[in-house]
């Protein structure tokens, strides 16, 4: 399913009630019944091919999180944890499926976070690296973090149907599968 379209699937399948929306082609807003309008926008979205959607959802109070709406049409909501007295935003970062696996990067205050959701245990775990930006690519079921700079921190995740394994990798090991970060 093209990106464009979630918005419109969220909309028709999930969201449907006798409140106001506002849907177009690169949003969808909706009232909330605080009055606070909440924002999709389809670069902020994820399917996988089970079914499941995921979409970081935003309003102007800062009250930002993840929704997911499972293939049996339930809802999970995830609130994404701050270190700071701010709230996280989704600028330049990653929402993700890999399986029952969820894999959310935003950015706290300074620096950017890491988090695996396991969509069928309900669990998280965040995958902390020493950088302010992490750099991410997956292949298959592994995926590579890597800080901003070279001579950063460089991690393997490899994730399994009932956990995931990590491993701290170098430059050698990298250069050896062709990985590059894009």
């Amino acid at each position: 399913m093209a990106k464009t379209e979630i918005p419109k699937q969220i909309n028709e399948e999930l969201l449907e009630d006798p409140m106001n929306m506002e849907l177009s082609e690169q949003t969808m807003i909706r009232p909330h019944a605080e009055s606070v309008e909440n924002t999709v926008f389809p670069h902020q979205t994820t399917t996988n091919n089970h079914g499941d959607t995921a979409w970081w959802q935003c309003n102007e109070a800062g009250k930002e999180q993840v929704q997911i709406r499972l293939r049996d049409k339930k809802i999970l909501t995830w609130k994404p944890p701050v270190s700071t007295l701010e709230q996280p935003t989704f600028r330049g970062c990653l929402l993700y499926f890999y399986e029952n696996y969820l894999i959310i990067k935003y950015k706290d205050k300074h620096y950017q976070r890491l988090f695996i959701f396991n969509i069928h245990t309900l669990r998280n775990e965040e995958i902390l690296i020493d950088a302010l930006t992490i750099r991410v690519k997956i292949i298959g079921n592994e995926l590579f973090l890597a800080g901003f700079y070279s001579d950063e921190e460089l991690i393997k995740i490899t994730m399994h149907p009932d956990h995931i394994e990590r491993e701290n990798i170098d430059e050698t090991y990298l250069q050896q599968r062709n990985i590059t970060f894009d």
